[in-house]
């Protein structure tokens, strides 16, 4: 076989495949992940560890068989409702709407977090804020009675 030099160029055109931060000896993220083996060969063993290992904030289990393997995976802290069966016919629905919310919890806490930047400009500290301080008072600590940066769920 001949090869051709074709002249084209790479360049990087948006973000970079592996934008998750991951220690140098891990898995790079993202990444698909194909376990294959005999029944009684760890499938659930190895996965289990991996994603323990991994530290996700959140596990969406597609398992028809996950109550039968549930002890591998009790110590991931997988809740019930992120527990869906392939075959059920409204899996992908069920996927995407866990997806939107926390998307969309994600989008609000950065919404937040702006508005509380933007308080903290414009006021410098909340005792300047008079009388607009009981419509702020959640990015008020009470007891402190300082700034309190809105917090998102997996920090």
């Amino acid at each position: 076989m001949k090869l051709l030099d074709t002249n084209l160029k790479m360049c990087d055109v948006g973000t970079n495949a592996f934008c998750i931060e991951t220690e140098a000896d891990q898995i790079k993220l993202a990444t698909m992940v194909l376990a294959v083996a005999k029944k009684g060969y760890g499938r659930s063993y190895f996965l289990s560890n991996l994603l323990k290992w991994l530290k996700f904030d959140r596990i969406i289990v597609i398992s028809p068989t996950f109550e039968s393997n549930q002890s591998q995976f009790k110590h991931l802290n997988i809740q019930p409702e992120d527990v869906l069966d392939p075959d059920d016919p409204d899996v992908i629905q069920k996927t995407t709407t866990i997806v939107n919310k926390e998307r969309d919890d994600l989008v609000e806490c950065r919404r937040r977090l702006q508005i509380f930047k933007e308080l903290k400009k414009l006021y410098g500290n909340p005792t300047n804020l008079d009388e607009d301080y009981s419509l702020f008072d959640e990015y008020i600590d009470p007891f402190t009675n300082k700034w309190k940066p809105p917090e998102h769920k997996y920090e």
